[in-house]
C-alpha cells in the first residue's frame, strides 16, 4: 500500500542541522554600490526612490547570478522558511537550519521538519533523505527564471527534484517528487552558494 505513512516509516531517522553561522559566513550578503555620479543636492523624492530601486535591482541581479552559478557548480543550499505538504498546506515560519535542500557535488540531502507534535521519520515531524545526484540539468526559461532538475537516489527512496530560481533574485521554489506516494513536497526560500566538506552524506 503506497501511502505517505509507509513512505515516512521507510525513510532515514537521522536529523541534520545546518550550522547557521557557517551558512552565513559562506555567503556574502553585503554589497556596496558606488555612486557613479554625485547625488544632486536638489534630488527629488521621486528621483531618490528611482535611484534606490535601481540599486536594489543591481543587488538582486547579483544574488541571482550567484545562485545560478552555485546550481551549475553543484554546491548550494535552499534554506526553506515555507514548506507545502502533499495536501497543499503551507507550514510558515519554519527553521531554515532544519528545512532545506542541499547539494554538495554528486550528493545531496533533502529534509523537512514540521512544527507539530509528531516525531515523524526523522524525529522532527518530517523526513530526511540522503542521496546521490544524477541527471542534473540547468537551463533558463522564457521568463528569465533558472530551472534546475535532477534525480536524488537514496537507500530507501528516490526523488525527482525541480527547482525554480526566480528572475533577478535568489528566491527559489523546489518541488520534490518521491518515487513512492501520491504527492510532492514544495520548499520555498533562498538558494545560496554553500560548501562544507564536514557535512557527511551517506546515500
Amino acid at each position: 500500500m503506497k501511502t505517505w505513512t509507509l513512505i515516512l516509516s521507510l525513510l532515514l531517522t537521522a536529523v541534520i542541522a545546518l550550522p547557521q553561522a557557517a551558512v552565513a559566513q559562506n555567503y556574502d550578503d553585503v554589497y556596496v554600490i558606488d555612486e557613479t555620479a554625485p547625488i544632486p543636492a536638489n534630488e527629488t523624492k521621486k528621483e531618490r526612490n528611482e535611484r534606490i530601486k535601481k540599486n536594489h535591482e543591481i543587488v538582486d541581479s547579483i544574488f541571482h547570478l550567484k545562485a545560478e552559478r552555485a546550481a551549475i557548480d553543484g554546491y548550494f543550499v535552499l534554506q526553506a522558511t515555507q514548506v507545502r505538504n502533499r495536501f497543499g498546506h503551507y507550514e510558515l515560519g519554519l527553521n531554515d537550519n532544519t528545512n532545506f535542500l542541499l547539494m554538495q557535488g554528486d550528493k545531496g540531502i533533502f529534509q523537512v521538519a514540521f512544527n507539530n507534535m509528531s516525531a515523524g521519520a526523522n524525529g522532527l515531524g518530517g523526513i530526511t533523505l540522503h542521496g546521490r545526484i544524477s541527471n542534473m540539468n540547468v537551463k533558463n526559461d522564457k521568463k528569465g527564471n533558472t530551472i534546475v532538475t535532477y534525480v536524488m537516489a537514496g537507500r530507501r527512496m528516490n526523488a525527482t527534484v525541480s527547482i525554480t530560481i526566480f528572475k533577478e533574485s535568489d528566491q527559489a521554489v523546489a518541488d520534490i517528487y518521491p518515487n513512492l506516494g501520491n504527492g510532492a513536497i514544495t520548499l520555498r526560500g533562498r538558494l545560496v552558494p554553500y560548501f562544507n566538506e564536514d557535512i557527511r552524506i551517506e546515500p
